[in-house]
């Protein structure tokens, strides 16, 4: 191993954290104290668990349909799951049935109570005893499941007892151990928790409840080869599973979207993870990166075919995975329910007619491209495991793995142990992860424009950064001001406004753009102006990305554009106006 590579790898070893293996214990203790209900939807269908209800439905030829929902209010999001056993009962006659949400509320719910007064507010509701868990379940016979802001949160341990106690299937979202929460800091309490929690959840195998990933939204979220989230999947599952004796099973499906390398990676894991009684995959989630912003009803065609090869991936192999649908206006914005069951309803056509495509199907090209993956990917986890033992890791220690995962640079970590590195001398993707690549054509497009109307900058050190866990529109701000001769300075994810007037005070520049995605925009340019104000200074202030809200009165997100230009931040996707108001402030 390079010298410099086992360095930093020991640089990032935590000292003074408690002994993971005894936290698991802990966990292990308390998990027969936590009771697990058989919720309404599970007595209705005569199931003991969610996996058995899958696999029933599976066995008669029929898919299983979620939806994701996060709604303005607690209240709007249990009228919601009302809503979805309303549509199920009209449905009955043509087989039609969403049989579960998965509850997609804010990210202040992640976080212990005390920090709440601080934290900036976000385009979802809120729960805050185990009294609005429990709501969910009793509001309809809908499964619910919890993910989001749960196992990897700084609130681990009571989010994922107020999840369990209402019913949940499956906790995660593991990958999320990377995310920040503004104004938290207590490394050692978050991750102590979520491996207490680990531990409780191994005593809950026999319910089939899943401890759960999502690729993209965590360290895979940087790479830009499908071959490294092969990979590193295999890492979080040597965490959850052989360190801590949970299940684990693997959720994606966003920022993949082509077909072969989308399902190809499906099988992967199901070859890797799936044992006869448990399935490797939980679900599919509709794909954004392929959406029209201009003319939403078109995205009908995108996410109708997603839903028909899904459906006949799952007949092919016999595999249980839910079915989770995008909503045409994914890209645009938190979609209503109207809009998510409109594309449920048009993909469970598309599954109608499946049987009758299944025959025509030859899903060699797949399993070429999965045997590839496998292939690289166990190599690709072999050298992250060896480098570690070299460096002097416990890599039995579940604390100690987790907190490599949180500290290692993500970027740094498809760099350091991709295969083709060892084969080729330097980094080539085998399987290029699509949105990656999109954004690269993305900067070139725009780059292409700019220098075309002779657009350039002059050397302006321009701090770039990410008001939350998103990493690609970071990439393109960062990639395009690099080619039009500024020098950003990539200050990373999750930046809170104080922490980004640091660092622009640091690196002796004014100008900062900040990329927000989850609807957080509006609060951040008043919290970064208002620091500004308080400490006397004049910055030059853009931000990019989704500009929409959740504002009083209105059930969803809307357009905040102006309010953020209100504040004195340049609030745009133009990268014209971007470079006019750099020069021109």
């Amino acid at each position: 191993m390079d010298e410099q590579l086992r360095e930093y790898i020991k640089s990032l070893i935590p000292e003074n954290f408690p002994d993971g293996r005894e936290l698991l214990k802990e966990g292990r203790e308390m998990g027969p104290t936590i009771n697990v209900p058989r919720t309404p939807f599970l007595q209705k269908h005569g199931c003991k668990t969610y996996l058995e209800y899958r696999k029933k439905r599976l066995a008669e030829g029929k898919q299983t349909w979620q939806l994701l929902i996060g709604l303005a209010t607690l209240e709007d999001e249990l009228n919601a799951i009302r809503a979805i056993d309303a549509f199920n009962q009209r449905n009955a006659d043509e087989g039609m049935e969403i049989s579960g949400i998965q509850s997609i509320p804010s990210q202040i719910v992640g976080l212990p109570h005390e920090y709440w007064d601080t934290f900036p507010k976000q385009t979802s509701y809120e729960m805050f005893d185990p009294a609005d868990w429990k709501a969910h379940t009793d509001a309809a016979p809908i499964q619910v499941a919890w993910q989001d802001f749960h196992l990897a949160c700084p609130a681990s341990l009571q989010t994922t007892i107020n999840a369990l106690e209402a019913g949940t299937d499956r906790l995660g979202c593991f990958s999320t151990l990377i995310w920040e929460y503004t104004g938290y800091h207590e490394e050692v309490n978050r991750f102590s928790d979520m491996v207490r929690s680990l531990g409780i959840l191994s005593t809950k195998k026999d319910l089939d409840i899943d401890v759960v990933t999502y690729p993209e939204d965590g360290i895979p979220g940087y790479f830009l080869d499908v071959v490294s989230w092969v990979g590193y999947m295999m890492v979080e599952h040597y965490i959850a599973t052989e360190l801590c004796g949970t299940l684990f099973s693997v959720s994606y499906g966003g920022l993949l979207t082509e077909v072969q390398p989308r399902m190809a990676f499906a099988l992967a894991m199901h070859k890797l993870f799936s044992t006869p009684d448990h399935p490797g995959v939980v679900y599919y989630n509709g794909g954004t990166v392929d959406q029209l912003d201009h003319d939403v009803n078109a995205n009908f065609g995108t996410g109708v075919q997603e839903a028909l090869i899904q459906t006949l991936f799952n007949l092919k192999y016999n595999l249980p995975v839910i079915i989770s649908p995008t909503a045409v206006t994914e890209r645009l914005r938190h979609p209503s329910l109207d809009e998510l069951l409109d594309i449920a309803a048009a993909g469970m056509r598309a599954e109608y007619k499946a049987k009758e495509w299944l025959p025509l199907m030859d899903f060699t090209p797949i399993e070429q491209m999965c045997d590839k993956m496998i292939e690289k990917g166990v190599k690709f986890y072999e050298n992250v495991m060896n480098a570690f033992r070299e460096a002097g890791v416990d890599t039995e220690d579940p604390l100690q793995m987790i907190m490599m995962l949180k500290r290692f640079s993500p970027t740094k970590f498809e760099q350091s142990f991709h295969p083709s590195i060892e084969e080729t001398g330097s980094f080539h993707p085998y399987f290029p992860s699509q949105l990656g690549q999109q954004t690269m054509e993305m900067k070139d497009e725009i780059v292409a424009e700019l220098k075309e109307k002779g657009i350039r900058l002059n050397g302006q050190k321009i701090v770039c950064v990410s008001a939350d866990g998103h990493s690609y529109g970071l990439m393109l701000i960062t990639e395009v001001y690099r080619e039009i001769h500024a020098e950003p300075v990539n200050g990373g994810v999750d930046m809170e406004p104080a922490a980004v007037l640091d660092l622009a005070d640091e690196e002796g520049t004014d100008i900062i753009c900040v990329s927000s995605h989850c609807g957080q925009c509006l609060s951040y340019a008043q919290s970064i102006t208002a620091l500004a104000k308080e400490r006397g200074k004049k910055y030059r202030i853009l931000m990019g990305g989704m500009l929409n809200a959740l504002l009083p009165g209105n059930e969803l997100p809307v357009d905040v554009q102006d309010l953020v230009r209100d504040t004195g931040v340049c609030g745009t996707n133009d990268f014209c106006e971007q470079v006019s108001f750099i020069l021109e402030h």
